[in-house]
């Protein structure tokens, strides 16, 4: 057996663990690195590399300032006055959530802006008496931090990826927002969605799961802890100082986040030890995990080769909006299992040829395949922020009952608009 086709078989069969949860997703996630690499799909390095990525450490870094952030008080206090404006509802607080958290991920990295909401949830979850559950919301504001991402150039990295295939063949690069002719209707129908069918499901899904979630970002018990101004500054301020690190972008995101984690511990925010037990390690191995499975199936070609079998299927005289939806289509796909990043580098360059050799212009392929690729909400592993709200006690079915419609109602904005607005 190939190589490529191997990788078939350890992705099918992680896809059967990760949809059963027989084991833990961490667990099923590390596994598949190891077949990879026990199997010669790829080298150990390349099956493990994900654990040395930049995006893993920036979770690992932001879950202990938020973790921080908890342990001094200062997310509850936020929280607190959040609850005040908005009068303590859900779906209130559900809203203005969205709203702000698609606003920051135009222009913040989206995992840095769901790690950011985190701790401020759960302060708010604190300061309630119970009419804030974090499992209510936190999905769905990852979600806003995906559509979001989907505004403007630099809000996800699918539209830099497209951008640079385009530059690199000499042709016009995208404008900064126009990608939000997709991006806004995605995010307004994510709204109206959230507000209909995604909170009222995702009460029902953790209706009986609310109790004992989120071990992680906690902080124990804030209401009986005594509460230091001085050390709720310190937090505050490395939160701050995160924030503009990530928005000035003069460091990698990673390495912004283990600036603050570090200086969290060393001003006595938050002690080593409670660093230890607070980090969530299922979602660093489940991310790490995703990153090795994505790089495997790249590597070995498995990746192309299920992009050939889908182009040749389609036939010679296939019309040029079939091309395209079968590319975003397979790329929407990809993304649900693999990295958003993995995905659309396959397929843009495949995409930027089919429109050369068609005689047609290749902006509607690259737009549809970016926007598809960034329409990333069926699991867990499809993209960072997905992963990292799994503190609040998901499981991989609930992705899929709350955000697979949402998928497949993103994906019908991108076939119905993108033709109209870049005509082929």
């Amino acid at each position: 057996m190939t190589p490529a086709l191997t990788s078939f078989v350890v992705l099918g069969v992680t896809l059967l663990f990760y949809v059963t949860e027989w084991i833990p997703l961490g667990v099923t996630a590390v596994g598949a690195c190891v077949a990879m690499a026990l199997l010669g799909v790829v080298p150990f390095p390349v099956a493990f590399g994900g654990f040395a990525s930049d995006v893993v450490f920036l979770v690992g870094g932001m879950v202990v300032v938020g973790a921080a952030l908890a342990e001094t008080g200062a997310s509850q206090l936020v929280g607190e006055f959040l609850l005040r404006r908005g009068g303590g509802s859900e779906r209130k607080l559900l809203v203005v959530a969205i709203l702000a958290a698609a606003v920051l991920s135009a222009f913040l990295n989206n995992t840095s802006v769901t790690a950011m909401f985190i701790p401020v949830i759960l302060g708010m979850t604190a300061s309630s008496g119970g009419r804030i559950r974090p499992g209510n919301v936190l999905m769905l504001i990852a979600f806003a931090t995906s559509a979001g991402g989907m505004l403007t150039l630099v809000g996800s990295t699918p539209p830099l990826i497209v951008q640079g295939v385009l530059q690199g063949a000499g042709f016009r690069p995208f404008g900064f927002f126009e990608f939000a002719w997709i991006g806004l209707p995605v995010l307004l129908s994510l709204l109206g969605y959230a507000l209909l069918f995604g909170y009222p499901m995702t009460q029902r899904v953790m209706g009986r799961r609310q109790a004992g979630v989120c071990p992680a970002w906690a902080g124990g018990s804030e209401s009986s802890r005594p509460r230091s101004k001085g050390k709720i500054a310190l937090a505050s301020g490395v939160m701050l100082l995160c924030v503009a690190l990530f928005a000035s972008e003069a460091i990698p995101p990673g390495l912004t986040a283990m600036l603050g984690a570090v200086l969290v511990i060393v001003t006595g925010c938050i002690s080593d030890k409670e660093t230890y037990r607070q980090m969530d390690w299922n979602t660093v191995f489940v991310l790490a995990g995703s990153m090795g499975i994505a790089a495997a199936l790249d590597k070995s070609g498995g990746g192309k080769l299920l992009a050939d079998l889908v182009l040749q299927s389609l036939g010679p005289s296939v019309s040029p909006f079939t091309v395209l939806a079968a590319l975003s289509g397979l790329g929407l796909a990809l993304t649900q299992v693999t990295s958003n990043t993995a995905a659309t580098a396959l397929l843009a360059p495949i995409a930027l040829s089919l429109s050369q050799q068609m005689g047609v212009s290749p902006y509607p392929m690259m737009m549809a395949l970016a926007t598809a690729c960034a329409a990333a909400f069926a699991t867990p592993v499809a993209t960072p922020p997905n992963t990292l709200v799994l503190v609040a006690g998901y499981r991989f079915t609930d992705y899929v009952l709350v955000g697979g419609l949402l998928t497949l109602l993103s994906y019908g904005f991108v076939l119905l608009l993108v033709p109209l607005i870049w005509p082929f």
